[in-house]
């Protein structure tokens, strides 16, 4: 079994990839910094793994679909994990400027939609396959001061749910995961919040262990989800109230 795991050189990216190689899987291993995918290979192959690397930036979609479909027809991939994504700049002073929200735009909605659909003809033509998207719990609704990571991923969220129902009885598989807060790089400079806090090697173990089943949504952890799915279902004006006193706590 070969998978691609893109934002493979550290956080859950990286934790996921270790997971998946331990669990018997050929990595190919995508994202921007070469020296820290070596290592991770590096890191697999004494483990007993086999992995490459596959320096790559998904903002580019048109260089990412072509690098993908290269990739597929050396040897087919049967798991795809869209993993790679920004934050907002830290030079962005605006968190509702373009400047904010563009990178974030073009690499977690873009660049996973690239990832995701570049080889999946292909695998619908060979009756198998697995499409797997980070989002996160985030895509559930609005957060103040946020558009720039509810957004995409709220677009994620959506584009693999409409993928599910394109590829019903094809033998391709679509999961979605939705993530809390998880202890990465991207949210090492954080003031906000974080409740149940998730650290990488759990999550991605978890992860990891669940997409045996090929389940069509994953939700970690479970107590945050029912809560921001719960904030989700009230009434406007109750959801703008908590989110204006959540404001005022962050800013």
């Amino acid at each position: 079994m070969r998978a691609l795991v893109t934002g493979a050189s550290s956080g859950l990216g990286r934790a996921l990839s270790l997971a998946l190689a331990a669990r018997g899987y050929e990595l190919v291993l995508a994202a921007r910094r070469e020296a820290l995918l070596v290592e991770l290979a590096q890191d697999i192959h004494r483990r007993g793994g086999r992995a490459s690397v596959l320096p790559m930036d998904v903002s580019d979609t048109g260089a990412t679909v072509a690098s993908l479909r290269r990739l597929d027809a050396e040897t087919p991939l049967d798991l795809i994990v869209a993993n790679a994504g920004v934050g907002v700049p830290p030079e962005a002073t605006d968190p509702t400027s373009w400047e904010a929200i563009e990178a974030a735009c073009h690499t977690n909605f873009c660049g996973a939609a690239a990832t995701l659909t570049a080889v999946l003809p292909a695998m619908v033509k060979r009756g198998r396959g697995h499409l797997v998207g980070i989002s996160s719990l985030a895509s559930f609704g609005a957060l103040p001061f946020s558009s720039a990571y509810c957004a995409p991923k709220a677009g994620l969220s959506m584009l693999l749910e409409c993928l599910r129902l394109d590829l019903l009885d094809t033998g391709v598989a679509v999961t979605t995961v939705h993530l809390g807060f998880v202890r990465t790089p991207m949210v090492a400079r954080s003031t906000h919040p974080m409740p149940q806090l998730l650290d990488a090697d759990d999550a991605a173990e978890r992860i990891a262990t669940d997409l045996a089943a090929r389940p069509a949504v994953l939700e970690l952890p479970q107590p945050l989800a029912a809560a921001t799915r719960a904030l989700a279902r009230l009434p406007r004006f109750v959801r703008e109230g908590v989110s204006r006193r959540m404001s005022k706590k962050t800013r």
